[in-house]
């Protein structure tokens, strides 16, 4: 059975992960101010983005590479981590991860008991 997304249920996993350490901690925007897509992509399980130089933040799900809770979690809490880094600044020009991304994945990953492998794939 495949998970059936949406953009409120993107949102709700959203929030549902920033109320857990280490995700509490990052003073990440509520859901209320990002914007969730659900994408029918099939060479990614998600992606960060935002406009350039505004502040209007969006994470898109893929419905095809999505279709499990325990996915979804974990391709939210990636995204997670990009938009942490776009507000506090920390992105990396040309770097898709970039150190300080794969240290907040090993912090993340064990908090949720996550493969760190699979979940930067």
């Amino acid at each position: 059975m495949t998970l059936p997304l949406s953009p409120q249920r993107i949102a709700a996993t959203y929030e549902c992960l920033r109320q857990f350490p280490p995700f509490c901690r990052m003073k990440l925007p509520s859901a209320d101010t990002l914007r969730f897509q659900v994408s029918r992509h099939a060479d990614r399980f998600g992606h960060y983005t935002r406009y350039l130089g505004t502040e209007r933040h969006f994470i898109v799900i893929s419905a095809v590479k999505n279709g499990h809770f325990n996915t979804l979690a974990q391709t939210v809490a990636h995204e997670m981590i990009h938009l942490h880094q776009a507000v506090a600044k920390t992105e990396t020009s040309g770097a898709e991860h970039n150190a300080e991304f794969h240290r907040l994945t090993a912090r993340v990953c064990k908090a949720f008991g996550w493969d760190t492998k699979a979940f930067v794939g």
